[in-house]
């Protein structure tokens, strides 16, 4: 592979607006740019020194520039468009705003479509937007609709000492902290499983079945999002092309491999989650089963009492005791003999 995409060499960048940066915050067109070169802090990129520093990298052999931008700033869309040193099957994608999930090599570098998590999730955690991404040697360029957490967590981590030794590094970097996202939900949704399975086992029916039904949904949709991008990601490594580097070869494959890991725990939730929920099921039709079981025992055993009761509450000629003193108690220990009557015979019959 090339050290620089080819028009980078063969075409001026063109100037960035300073509008693009003139507002605060990750709603301005370039929301951030960062230039690493080794044993050394990231150094932040203002959007005036974009176009100098992508002139500069191809004198620095270690040099990586990432820039970030939001795509619905339309001067962003805009400037990204024109710009020459991209690859046209990237600004194709950009003008038709195709998100489906693309790993390809184009020109001098790799070209990644891929899901990220949502800034906002306080609904649901899985819900998920598409990052655009071109990586080559020396640049990495990353591009969103919407605000999400992975590439946010990445420029957070630029304030720090971070390093990368190439752009397809730093992308697979970026690919890495989303692979910890889904980590730390299997890891709550193992937690919360673990509570749920000590409750049923010791009899503690509550909410539990909404609680594994979310849980299910969220595997379910993780899964979904990110099993047919790992399947991708393995199909372009073992393709036969000998146009990566073997160090950023090895770091997508460590990438995948990781994303492999995490699904695989996924996979394991959804189906103990599952298992969890049968378990529920079968406890709950079990009280239900002895619940149904004991009004059977109290019908059957008031069945003779209320007859009893009936047949002295009619209000006919000729009823016996009608006029004496003491037929009442007669009555109610008649009603009470039939009861006991009828427990003895459960009792024989084994049934209680």
């Amino acid at each position: 592979m090339s050290q620089l995409p080819s028009e980078i060499t063969d075409a001026r960048p063109k100037p960035m607006p300073a509008v693009l940066a003139e507002s605060l915050g990750a709603d301005r067109g370039l929301i951030c740019g960062f230039r690493l070169r080794p044993n050394a802090a990231p150094q932040e990129i203002p959007a005036e020194e974009v176009a100098p520093a992508l002139l500069q990298i191809r004198g620095t052999a270690d040099a990586v520039i990432w820039l970030h931008f939001n795509l619905s700033d339309a001067r962003a869309r805009r400037w990204l468009l024109e710009a020459t040193f991209l690859p046209e099957a990237l600004r194709e994608l950009w003008r038709d705003h195709d998100g489906n999930r693309r790993v390809e090599l184009v020109d001098d570098g790799l070209l990644l479509v891929v899901n990220d998590f949502s800034y906002d999730d306080a609904s649901d955690p899985s819900e998920v937007a598409p990052l655009w991404c071109f990586a080559s040697p020396h640049l990495l360029i990353t591009a969103r609709l919407h605000p999400l957490k992975s590439a946010d967590e990445l420029r957070q981590q630029m304030r720090s000492n971070f390093s990368a030794t190439s752009g397809i590094d730093l992308a697979t970097q970026l690919l890495d902290i989303r692979t910890s996202r889904v980590k730390r939900l299997a890891d709550e949704m193992t937690d919360q499983l673990d509570d749920i399975e000590d409750k049923i086992l010791a009899g503690n029916i509550e909410q539990q079945r909404e609680l594994l039904g979310r849980n299910r949904r969220l595997c379910a949709r993780l899964r979904r999002q990110f099993a047919p991008e790992r399947a991708d990601l393995n199909r372009f490594l073992h393709r036969p092309t000998g146009e990566l580097e073997p160090a950023d070869r090895e770091a997508l494959q460590s990438c995948t491999d990781s994303l492999a890991f995490a699904l695989e725990e996924i996979s394991e939730l959804y189906e103990r989650a599952k298992l969890l929920q049968e378990e529920l099921a079968s406890r709950l039709a079990e009280n239900t089963g002895r619940n149904l079981y004991v009004l059977s025992i109290l019908t059957a055993v008031l069945l003779p009492m209320t007859l009893v009761t009936g047949i002295f509450g009619m209000n006919v000629g000729g009823m016996p005791g009608l006029h004496a003193g003491h037929a009442f108690w007669w009555v109610m220990l008649l009603i009470l003999a039939s009861g006991a009557v009828t427990l003895a015979a459960f009792f024989w019959r084994r049934l209680l």
